[in-house]
């Protein structure tokens, strides 16, 4: 038990280091080690660590022992905003540490993961993007004066903050926006044997959130210039459960089911001194982001169910299933803007060239249920897409206890078009390359 309570030390350092992952449906994210960038279908694993995440019930099949399974996973990215015939880019370089501990006997293993189950990473545009055009674009329109401000009291119910306004006819200079969104994810469960066919597993989770939003620029007008900042920050945390049942029909067959229950969050906004009193919170509040007020943004219930198939002595086949169940979320103003629940599909290919050696490749299609007429301030700095994934990655088997695992995976996303929710019609675009390293010891 020494060595079990060493590994959830471990995992409360990583937790202080880490940056969010991608991949999944709007929130969710499943990027979760080394071994997932290198083939994207782990829902039927049985053969490391990280099983935890992806099935922890198939963690019996494991060799008795404590293991510890450290990862990291480079993330390299653009993304496009394209209007009016210019492109406004982020890009950004990211490292995201994963770890899982396990504790494995005969009839039982007990199991504990830190990972980044939501949030939408870190993005930086250092001449703004369509959030800021929009900004510009509507103080120009006189949105944000006393009658514009009277106007949207009238619809909304609310009332304006203060009284600061932008006279109309203006344009806004020196664009700036940034995004930071990520959710912090601690789980432990019990797996149970119950024969040589069927295992299950039940945990607990507690996911602790975190986004920070900073939108500034110089708004000029009748030779005045207003430097414009809109700037706050949200916490949430909540509990949710963990549920996986393993099948195992026969040796070459293995069929892994996890359901991950609805985390409820309630976000606590917290509106930035910078814009306290300024133009700026007016904005945020025409924005739903109120100092001191909560809004609901509920991380979705997930389904994964992939299958495990030894086609060849040398070759495992892996389909996966994972789908999000994001209409049953409570997003508050934002739940109509679902059109229907995200989805992904990926198959994966191991084959073991020997004993230590063995070669790893996948392919993931990534369908969202969100279209860009529909998305939100955090969606438009890090515009969920469309995707197709490729990965490849080796497992080198230093030792009977030491595994290293090493992966790239290549997100393609589709582009799509908001010809409704902006000041003009603007396209959005990414590309997103990974890599992973994972070093897994059992002791």
């Amino acid at each position: 038990m020494k060595n079990w309570l060493k590994l959830w030390c471990v995992l409360i350092i990583v937790a202080g280091l880490s940056t969010p992952v991608f991949a999944g449906g709007v929130d969710n994210k499943q990027n979760f080690s080394a071994a997932y960038a290198g083939s994207l279908s782990r829902n039927a694993a049985t053969d490391g660590a990280d099983a935890a995440a992806y099935n922890p019930a198939g963690l019996m099949y494991l060799q008795n022992g404590v293991y510890l399974d450290i990862n990291a996973q480079p993330f390299t990215f653009d993304y496009d905003h394209t209007f009016n015939n210019d492109t406004q880019t982020a890009t950004s370089v990211l490292v995201t540490p994963t770890v899982f501990g396990i504790y494995k006997t005969n009839k039982w293993a007990l199991f504990g993961a830190f990972t980044i189950n939501g949030g939408g990473g870190e993005t930086e545009y250092d001449d703004g993007n369509i959030i800021t055009q929009d900004i510009g674009s509507n103080a120009a329109k006189g949105a944000f004066t006393n009658a514009g401000y009277s106007q949207y009291e009238a619809a909304t119910g609310t009332t304006r903050p203060n009284n600061s306004q932008l006279a109309p006819g203006g344009s806004l200079s020196d664009e700036y926006a940034y995004a930071k969104s990520f959710d912090y994810t601690f789980t432990t469960g019990v797996a149970y044997k119950i024969n040589n066919i069927v295992s299950v597993a039940a945990g607990a989770r507690y996911i602790l959130t975190d986004k920070k939003v900073d939108i500034h620029g110089t708004y000029s007008q009748g030779g005045t210039d207003t430097y414009v900042v809109g700037k706050y920050d949200q916490e949430a945390h909540g509990f949710g459960g963990v549920f996986g049942l393993n099948i195992r029909p026969s040796d070459t067959v293995n069929i892994g089911i996890r359901y991950e229950t609805k985390v409820k969050l309630d976000w606590d906004n917290t509106v930035g001194d910078e814009s306290k009193g300024t133009v700026g919170e007016n904005i945020l509040w025409m924005n739903n982001r109120v100092n001191g007020e909560s809004y609901a943004r509920d991380l979705p219930a997930v389904l994964a169910i992939g299958l495990e198939w030894r086609a060849l002595p040398k070759l495992t086949v892996t389909p996966s299933y994972t789908y999000y169940f994001e209409k049953d979320a409570d997003w508050g103003n934002q739940n109509h803007n679902t059109d229907e629940n995200s989805y992904d599909l990926a198959v994966g290919l191991q084959y073991d060239l020997n004993e230590k050696w063995s070669l790893t490749t996948g392919y993931m299609y990534i369908g969202i249920g969100i279209h860009p007429e529909d998305y939100g301030i955090i969606e438009k700095m890090s515009p969920p897409l469309d995707c197709h994934a490729f990965a490849m990655g080796v497992k080198y088997r230093m030792t009977r206890r030491l595994l290293l695992t090493l992966s790239g995976t290549g997100y393609f996303y589709q582009a799509d078009t908001d010809y409704e929710n902006s000041s003009t019609v603007v396209t959005y675009d990414k590309e997103l390359y990974s890599g992973g390293i994972g070093i897994q010891y059992r002791f």
